[in-house]
Formats: structure tokens, C-alpha cells, sequence
């Protein structure tokens, strides 16, 4: 049995294309990163607490 790393074909990319690829990479990475890093900084409202506690205590029952 191969693994689908063996089952891929290697074709050679050049430099440029390299660079490019990770350039975007970490282009992407970093916008994520910021947008998620200022979703992450708001308060979780208390209705949704609400909510976790009466699935706990649910769960736990």
C-alpha cells in the first residue's frame, strides 16, 4: 500500500512560484490571525452563558 504522499506526482515548481505561493501563505495567516484575534477580544454575551450553564447542568444531570 502507498501513502498519498508516494501517490502524488512531483512536478517542479520554480523559485518564483515558491515564493509566491508562501507569500500568500502568510498573507493569509495574518489576516485571519487579525480578524479572529478582535472576534476573540469581545465578551461572550450572557445570554450564551445562559445557555452553556443549562447545557451543563443538563449534561450533568
Amino acid at each position: 500500500m502507498t501513502s498519498k504522499r508516494e501517490q502524488r506526482q512531483t512536478t517542479k515548481v520554480s523559485a518564483e512560484e515558491r515564493h509566491a505561493r508562501r507569500a500568500f501563505r502568510n498573507a493569509m495567516s495574518s489576516g485571519l490571525k487579525r480578524t479572529y484575534d478582535r472576534v476573540s477580544q469581545k465578551s461572550v454575551p450572557d445570554e450564551f452563558m445562559n445557555l452553556l450553564k443549562a447545557a451543563d447542568q443538563k449534561s450533568s444531570a
